[in-house]
């Protein structure tokens, strides 16, 4: 039946069978379909819209497509140096430069340090590049070279997207190019209000803007110059007051789309419709989620009266936007939010910790199903979550999921497990969908046979994860936890691993029995010292070809299974 198969295919026009690729993701071309015969092979090779996405790539196959692929034919790249392919970046400029990829269009650069960085963005001068991602680690500073050198990319007329993840304060040194062709722009920092201003000013194109949020101290300031470019504007950590935030929007009276998630002094229920309708009149959409934590006893009344402004005809009739208000009784908190929840990551407490109202009196079954499809990243309390009385009784009658993307997911283990699972985690998550698993010990794991037991079971549901991290999170000294209980946990199947380690030793033990994996992070209990270099380099035997990086906590290993085979 196959051999068939093969057999129409390869009767297929080449310009079909090139549209057909471009269904296809680079490893399915490149280590699949380029091997099924001749034609394909030498198709494969003429190939020239390849996406090349090396994040998380295992090294062989790394060696492999640095081997085989034609510079030429890349319209896309991602690099990466970080936990699952530390050291990938500098490994692939020893293979290549950036002048040779004459037609791409998208480059992502994901953790990297400024050395690489500067070397790369020399090189961007001679590309015509669309898209272009920075996105370095958090400890990272960059000098004003490389700052000088990507104000530079950003004069170029092919440019339309930019995203940049730099430290903080380094940004209010970076200097914004005279004129700037960017149509979409993401800053993942505080910018300050001048910063935003001059952003605006000289990016004449710029429809889509998103930042954390923006530093200014002037609530008296006078408008007196309008942004009517901006079409699209997020804030995703604003600390603006409603007063301040509501003059901040003047600026820009063209917004169709406004996301804003914040603290507490945005709970400002009446006034936010008094600026949605005066100086946002043409916003179609708008996104939020405000948190306050107060130490109050609320009941239902309380909370009541806190949806009770979003009940009127504008919200439910003209808008048609939904509103909910949680009010979460230990840890003390309040969370005001548009439905779907418009945040990435969430943490969830169980129904008979909160108290609930909406500004709807019957919410239809696909605003239901929909309500928390933009969360990928959930934490919860397992056995507070899994096993208390409430949940079952909530969830027994739910025909779906409550959360239908998550694809990381934290479980925080407090203490013991009950002797049997009695309600599974799938009837709260599509665990199909999860690729990342991480687990946080909060106690101690040492001859607990039920929360083993329990935890391999819901592993068994997590089949697709490829990415399992582990942290113990004990003194070394009040913890009877070992590492090999540890291990013990650990499903066979992934490929990335993360895990809290004390010594060398325990470092060894890790190494030893998971030699198939693609990448281990150790990171180091709070209260030991982190290896030197001599020692770690001794260890891992770099001639091996095992590239790694060190930190202040943890050290992150690039594994090549043939060398280790």
């Amino acid at each position: 039946m196959s051999t068939t198969i093969v057999s129409y295919l390869d009767t297929l026009p080449v310009e079909l069978l090139n549209h057909i690729l471009n269904f296809l993701d680079t490893n399915t071309i490149l280590l699949s379909f380029r091997y099924v015969c001749k034609r394909f092979y030498i198709i494969a090779n003429a190939y020239n819209q390849y996406k090349l996405n090396l994040n998380s790539c295992r090294k062989n196959n790394f060696y492999h497509f640095c081997r085989i692929i034609n510079p030429l034919n890349i319209i896309s790249l991602i690099l990466s140096d970080d936990d699952k392919t530390p050291g990938q970046i500098s490994l692939f400029l020893s293979f290549f430069n950036l002048k040779q990829f004459i037609y791409l269009h998208s480059l992502t650069l994901l953790e990297i340090d400024d050395k690489n960085l500067n070397i790369i963005l020399k090189d961007l001068s001679y590309l015509l590049l669309k898209s272009l991602t920075i996105k370095s680690r958090t400890s990272l500073t960059l000098t004003d070279q490389t700052l000088s050198c990507l104000s530079t990319i950003l004069e170029q007329t092919n440019l339309k997207e930019f995203t940049l993840s730099i430290w903080c304060f380094e940004i209010y040194d970076f200097i914004w190019p005279n004129q700037c062709q960017i149509e979409y722009l993401q800053i993942s920092n505080r910018i300050t209000f001048e910063q935003y201003c001059t952003i605006l000013e000289r990016c004449l194109f710029l429809q889509t803007l998103i930042i954390k949020d923006v530093l200014w101290n002037d609530t008296d300031m006078v408008i007196s110059t309008y942004y009517r470019q901006l079409k699209s504007l997020t804030l995703e950590d604003n600390r603006m007051d409603i007063y301040k935030l509501e003059q901040f929007l003047s600026l820009t009276p063209s917004l169709i789309y406004l996301k804003v998630i914040g603290m507490a002094y945005l709970i400002d229920s009446y006034r936010w419709e008094k600026i949605l309708r005066i100086k946002l009149p043409n916003l179609n959409k708008f996104e939020f989620f405000f948190l306050s934590w107060k130490n109050v006893n609320y009941n239902f009344s309380d909370i009541e009266a806190l949806i009770q402004p979003f009940q009127t005809a504008f919200w439910l009739e003209n808008k048609q936007w939904l509103v909910n208000c949680d009010y979460i009784i230990n840890p003390t908190e309040v969370m005001l939010y548009s439905i779907p929840i418009c945040k990435s990551y969430f943490q969830y407490h169980n129904q008979s910790n909160k108290i609930s109202c909406s500004n709807f009196t019957n919410m239809n079954n696909k605003n239901n199903e929909m309500m928390m499809d933009n969360v990928s990243q959930l934490r919860l309390n397992l056995v507070k979550t899994i096993y208390h009385e409430n949940f079952l009784r909530k969830t027994e009658l739910s025909p779906y999921p409550l959360f239908r993307n998550v694809t990381e997911l934290t479980l925080d283990l407090d203490y013991k497990c009950p002797s049997y699972l009695s309600q599974p985690l799938s009837s709260l998550i599509n665990l199909s969908h999860i690729t990342q698993l991480s687990l946080n010990l909060n106690y101690d794991l040492a001859f607990d046979l039920h929360t083993t037991t329990n935890l391999i079971n819901i592993f068994k549901q997590t089949s697709n994860i490829h990415t399992f991290e582990i942290c113990n999170n004990l003194s070394s000294i009040n913890s009877n936890t070992k590492i090999e209980d540890i291990c013990l946990l650990i499903p066979k199947y992934i490929e990335h691993l993360k895990i809290t380690v004390k010594n060398v030793n325990e470092m060894k033990i890790v190494f030893d029995r998971f030699q198939y994996l693609s990448s281990i992070t150790f990171r180091f209990s709070f209260d030991t010292l982190i290896p030197s270099s001599k020692v770690i380099e001794s260890f891992l035997n770099i001639k091996n070809d095992l590239t790694y990086k060190k930190d202040d906590c943890s050290v992150r290993v690039w594994l090549n299974e043939f060398m280790k085979n």
